[in-house]
């Protein structure tokens, strides 16, 4: 018997070394994904794209061949599909898109309900030259979005975005692409732009410092003063706030200007904050003041001048932030510190989700059937679940994000498809159960 088990392992041994060892005959960038990724963990993947993306721009050309073999197809219409189709293998080829060479991704559980996961859209070193690669930033740097976060930030999201140079590649293409149409749309945007805001489109964007963010907030402590309207059922308050980089004045002093016939508008000039406050015609649920400021760098717009002052209180240090949180620097760890976009998510959206989410089913029990508590907690995440937090950075082999979560992204990786379908449903059914609620009443 020993015999016989010497005999198979010899056998199969080398076929198992030969295995592991073994490489693509066609060239890929496994090597250079895989070296930013950890094994060992609960999710490691890799895709090869060169084979799908490399000529995308040639494959994308080949459709004019096949418009003139259309019959009873005017000459006029076969140009302006052939130029159009031009026109969008050129943007792919100026995109960097065919330079994208593979994708991976790995998680490893660090802890007990936290995991820390990576991602990379790899290309190959010197292969940058799209736009692709400067429109989201080019190098790595100091988060600033995270000092503008109040404590109270359930949701946030930064992102190096460079929209001038994004508006100069598709005008450019667009005016070598000899469409009419084309030409004369965008020279139409321009005209009603400037007849809006009563300066060119270019200036604007030129304005702006390539950095945007999204910022919501949660505040339960303000719950016993808003209820869904027609219901006792109460409500933490919520606050929105659009913050932008910018080089100068350019679009506060044209908002500005617009609000100056305006006499309820609430002026505020104080140190370096500029901000001005439009007050709402009556009581609403949520506290809702309309906002917009400039601080600093930054360009605000809130649903509240309370968030805006926050945020500028805690970018000055005379307030505690959410980077002073337990809940953030439990997420931060083993997270680089400069990169080109963050996104993170506090834990107590899902709770504040299924809190309300039980309140509208116990209002109305047959509703439950429906299967709203398993759908949004696969989008949510479940109550008591640690929240997420990751840095995206722009490096020399491409986009590299890393972070931290409490959901296993092998688990949820298969319910994206899901997840979409539940964001319809729960915005669906959630009016509706509000409305049956108010009918019952």
């Amino acid at each position: 018997m020993r015999q016989l088990i010497a005999i198979v392992l010899c056998v199969l041994l080398p076929s198992a070394v030969l295995t592991q060892t073994q490489t693509s005959a066609v060239k890929n960038s496994f090597q250079e994904v895989t070296s930013h990724l950890d094994s060992g963990g609960n999710l490691y993947l890799y895709l090869s794209t060169e084979e799908w993306l490399s000529g995308l721009s040639a494959q994308i050309a080949q459709f004019r061949n096949i418009l003139d073999a259309i019959p009873d197809t005017s000459a006029a219409d076969k140009q302006n599909a052939t130029l159009t189709f031009s026109l969008i293998a050129n943007l792919v080829k100026q995109s960097g898109i065919e330079e994208i060479s593979g994708f991976g991704m790995s998680s490893i559980a660090v802890e007990k309900g936290l995991y820390n996961g990576k991602a990379i859209l790899h290309h190959y070193r010197g292969n940058n030259t799209g736009y692709l690669w400067s429109v989201f930033g080019r190098q790595p740097h100091t988060l600033d979005g995270l000092d503008l976060l109040p404590a109270n930030t359930a949701f946030a999201w930064f992102s190096d975005l460079d929209l001038s140079l994004l508006w100069s590649v598709v005008n450019k293409e667009v005016e070598q692409s000899g469409i009419p149409d084309a030409h004369r749309a965008l020279q139409a945007f321009r005209d009603q732009f400037a007849a809006m805001t009563g300066g060119s489109l270019e200036k604007t964007l030129a304005s702006l410092g390539g950095e945007c963010g999204l910022v919501f907030t949660l505040d339960e402590g303000g719950a016993s003063n808003a209820f869904f309207p027609g219901t006792t059922m109460q409500i933490p308050q919520a606050g929105l706030m659009l913050a932008c980089k910018v080089k100068d004045d350019t679009i506060f002093d044209f908002v500005d200007a617009t609000l100056m016939t305006n006499p309820q508008v609430i002026r505020t000039n104080r140190g370096g904050l500029r901000m001005r406050t439009m007050p709402p015609p009556g009581p609403t649920p949520i506290t809702l003041r309309l906002s917009i400021a400039r601080s600093g760098d930054y360009f605000f717009v809130a649903s509240n001048d309370a968030l805006i002052e926050a945020a500028v209180e805690v970018k000055a240090g005379t307030r505690m932030g959410l980077k002073s949180t337990d809940e953030f620097q439990k997420l931060s760890r083993r997270v680089p510190e400069q990169g080109n976009s963050f996104t993170f998510r506090s834990r107590r959206i899902a709770e504040t989700m299924a809190g309300l989410q039980s309140r509208l089913l116990a209002n109305n029990p047959a509703a439950s059937n429906l299967g709203q508590t398993q759908l949004l907690t696969n989008f949510f995440g479940a109550p008591g679940t640690t929240g997420t937090y990751s840095v995206g950075a722009n490096t020399d082999e491409g986009f590299l994000f890393t972070g931290n979560g409490g959901q296993n992204p092998a688990a949820t990786l298969f319910l994206l498809p899901g997840m979409a379908v539940t964001l319809i449903v729960a915005t669906i059914a959630i009016p509706n159960l509000l409305r049956s609620r108010q009918g019952a009443k």
